[in-house]
């Protein structure tokens, strides 16, 4: 469990530093570096190899600041930033609509230091009149503790797709939308999920988010963006809706798929090959290689095409690079079925 102590001490400071409005380079480099080590479970092999720095987004500092939590259970940067800033501050980052500096002015104002006294001062109206918070603000802050309640609930993949599906046909219509393809945990065939994720390639992005919210199927707007955006369906399910250009659906495609251990092993094995694979494709030396579907990012990196519902990291890179892909069961290969009744 070490790794992931490391990947949550790692994102913690990326937020602490934040809040402090630090170099924006060195926050991506937390975040990136508590993604990439998140499902590392061998962590101490790749210390006691010196291999930390073949993780991808680990340098030199953080390969030291890992090694040094190997060996004392601590990160001083990580105790020094706390002395700075009161921990509590971070649990405010969880609402929606709540960033680091509207966090920080809460803190230092009321002294709100979790979401129980944020929703506390808030219904009895005492955040009104601190800098830029008025009452579409506070009305915010409260449906974002709400959905923080909710966001906790998952539900079954038949569900998931029926809902999924109303969105599609909606922005399927359209003769802006290229394609439209649902990504996520959903795509992989999980049993259960907690939102859906849905791609489109179009150059008219604003007539598609246009469309996505104002699809039957939604309930509220969370987040407006000029190519991304979210809305809460009627069922209570987050949906993210992203456009993307054509030349890189199928690295966009292939990452917002996940899962997220099976995106770290790709970007391990890219490395090795010294290449750089992100959600706008595969690149050497700076220059675009593969992009346009994920076929051909699999043959690029020189292995088998792997279906969504294997990417989980369970063995099935190693199986594709060797030629021994799994294939999955087909409606074809079902000849018949059986029914069997027991007293049992």
């Amino acid at each position: 469990m070490k790794h992931l102590e490391i990947a949550n001490i790692f994102h913690s400071i990326a937020q602490l530093l934040e809040i402090k409005a630090d170099n924006p380079f060195r926050i991506r480099a937390y975040e990136h570096a508590s993604e990439a080590i998140e499902d590392i479970d061998n962590i101490q092999e790749y210390a006691d190899s010196d291999k930390l720095t073949e993780i991808p987004g680990i340098g030199k500092d953080l390969a030291l600041k890992i090694k040094e939590y190997l060996s004392t259970g601590k990160i001083g940067y990580y105790e020094d930033l706390k002395k700075e800033i009161p921990l509590g501050i971070l649990e405010l980052l969880r609402v929606p609509s709540i960033g680091p500096k509207t966090a920080k002015l809460f803190y230092d104002k009321l002294r709100i230091e979790n979401i129980q006294m944020l929703e506390k001062f808030a219904l009895e109206g005492k955040l009104l009149g601190l800098e830029g918070v008025k009452e579409k603000t506070v009305e915010n802050i409260l449906k974002g503790i709400a959905l923080l309640k909710r966001g906790k609930e998952r539900i079954d993949i038949a569900s998931a797709w029926g809902i999924a599906d109303r969105f599609v046909q909606e922005l399927s219509a359209l003769k802006e939308a290229k394609r439209v393809e649902v990504a996520g945990s959903l795509r992989r065939m999980k049993e259960t999920v907690k939102d859906i994720d849905i791609l489109i390639i179009s150059d008219r992005s604003q007539k598609v988010m246009d469309t996505f919210y104002s699809c039957g199927a939604v309930k509220e707007i969370l987040v407006k963006g000029p190519t991304k955006a979210s809305v809460l369906s009627q069922e209570g399910i987050q949906v993210d809706a992203r456009v993307v250009e054509p030349d890189s659906f199928g690295a966009a495609l292939l990452y917002f798929t996940g899962s997220k251990s099976h995106n770290v092993k790709l970007r391990t094995l890219a490395v090795r090959k010294k290449l750089k694979i992100n959600e706008y494709g595969v690149f050497s030396k700076d220059k675009r290689v593969a992009s346009q579907t994920e076929q051909d990012i699999y043959k690029y990196l020189k292995m088998q095409y792997i279906a969504p519902e294997l990417r989980e990291d369970t063995g099935e890179i190693e199986a594709a690079l060797n030629n021994k892909q799994t294939k999955l069961i087909d409606l074809k290969d079902i000849k018949g079925e059986m029914h069997v009744n027991s007293n049992y």
